[in-house]
């Protein structure tokens, strides 16, 4: 009977260990939407015949809703925040995009993103109501999309 409950605590950590790097790799991601602004922005892959391309567009849709959040709310800072950590000026990129973009963020945006020639990195068309057009570009690290805010490496990391 010992054996059998040492075996089924075993089993018990193991699986609980399993359901927590699962949790884990599910989002790695160290961002999220706030409570507000609310935005609409309609994420979508390029017309593409690599199936990379909808799955890129899966992945870099937290990201894209996030900076459009930021944009509309006029943070700068959580818009940097949102930069590859391994850019410099961050901010000063950040505060630029902001002072661009504010005023149409908070209507609603598509986000087209571009068929991936390179993986971990991606390109974004973002289209305002009113006309504007932005290319955000993307990198990733550890499973982890981020905005190309400033100067850098984009595969640094």
């Amino acid at each position: 009977m010992g054996a059998r409950r040492v075996a089924a605590a075993a089993c018990a950590l193991f699986l609980g260990a399993g359901a927590v790097a699962w949790w884990q790799l599910r989002d790695p991601a160290p961002y999220a939407l706030r409570e507000s602004p609310a935005v609409i922005v309609t994420v979508r892959a390029a017309a593409s015949d690599h199936p990379d391309a909808a799955e890129v567009a899966e992945e870099t849709d937290l990201l894209i809703r996030a900076s459009v959040q930021r944009l509309a709310a006029g943070d700068a800072a959580g818009l940097a925040d949102l930069g590859a950590p391994w850019f410099t000026g961050r901010r000063e990129a950040a505060e630029a995009l902001v002072a661009e973009y504010r005023d149409v963020a908070d209507q609603p945006v598509t986000a087209t993103v571009a068929d991936p020639v390179v993986p971990d990195l991606a390109a974004v068309d973002l289209r305002f109501t009113g006309g504007e057009r932005q290319t955000l570009y993307l990198s990733r690290a550890d499973g982890v999309w981020w905005l190309e805010l400033g100067e850098g490496d984009p595969v640094a990391p």
